[in-house]
């Protein structure tokens, strides 16, 4: 029992070091933007094949020799890879995953078995990306997962000469690796958690805009100077922004916030027409982002 919880701890370590490595991925802006994708190009889908690829070989480089065989976490990139991405992913990052695991011990006792097994856990990825609501893919990949080292550790037996060592196999790996698989409801929901953002972030927008309106709509029954510095006053409070102006096409209007005695000396008196954007400040970027994405025009 003890060799068993070593192993599960084992386990359980590459699919940390994996996550960790895939959180590091999340955070860097051409991922996000990747997983915030409903649809994805040949190139980036190549892309998305070559990071799980990679993840399944190394599982592979660093797996735990038992009896001839290796405990690892392949599986558990494969799928992963076909529950976030789809089926081209998983199936061609199941394929690169067994061949290179049948070539590095063509003769050993597994090596089919594990080229079959993580062909099926790209195939069947694919399907619950197909065919699995986005909310119920982690749950289903964990018992995708465990049914595909389920089938590892038939096919091992069957395949095994004598049985009697194939047996032995499965019965010191068998439960470490089919507990492991749990792992692959993790990976998904970190993903996930990417892709919600976009969704989030919109909604924070949107009732953020139905605040403004309800405070500011007021004020526009009678326009006049100080109703519209109010308007302003009140936009520059709730985005955070440095300085808020109002326009038409030819002059400011109202200006609040920073270098608002310099607009009220006349220094800055019109915009450019054909750009429709707020009179520009040297600020942060950060700040000119909340500028210039705010565009109030009055007749």
């Amino acid at each position: 029992m003890s060799s068993h919880f070593t192993m599960l701890l084992a386990v359980f370590d590459r699919a940390a070091l994996m996550l960790i490595c895939l959180f590091f991925l999340t955070r860097t802006r051409p991922f996000r933007q990747l997983l915030q994708k409903d649809e994805h190009t040949p190139l980036e889908k190549l892309a998305v094949t070559a990071v799980f690829s990679l993840f399944a070989l190394f599982s592979t480089w660093s797996g735990v020799d038992v009896d001839g065989s290796l405990l690892n976490v392949r599986v558990i990139a494969v799928m992963a890879g076909g529950i976030l991405f789809g089926p081209w992913v998983g199936i061609a990052t199941g394929i690169i995953a067994g061949v290179h695991r049948f070539l590095i011990d063509i003769h050993g006792v597994t090596s089919v078995p594990c080229l079959i097994t993580s062909i099926v856990a790209g195939i069947v990825a694919g399907g619950i990306n197909r065919r699995v609501l986005k909310e119920h893919r982690w749950r289903v990949g964990i018992i995708g997962g465990m049914l595909c080292e389920s089938l590892t550790m038939l096919l091992i037996v069957v395949w095994a000469r004598p049985t009697a060592l194939g047996l032995a196999i499965v019965s010191e790996i068998a439960l470490p690796m089919i507990l492991g698989a749990s792992s692959i409801g993790l990976i998904v929901l970190l993903v996930q958690s990417v892709e919600g953002e976009k969704e989030a972030i919109a909604a924070r927008q949107a009732k953020l805009a139905l605040e403004i309106a309800n405070k500011t709509l007021p004020l526009f029954r009678q326009v006049n100077s100080d109703s519209l510095r109010n308007i302003c006053d009140i936009i520059r409070r709730d985005i955070k922004a440095d300085a808020v102006a109002m326009t038409n096409k030819q002059q400011i209007l109202a200006y609040v916030g920073y270098g608002e005695k310099i607009i009220n000396r006349g220094m800055m008196t019109s915009v450019q027409p054909r750009h429709r954007q707020l009179p520009v400040v040297k600020s942060s970027s950060k700040t000119m982002m909340k500028l210039t994405a705010l565009k109030i025009f009055t007749p």
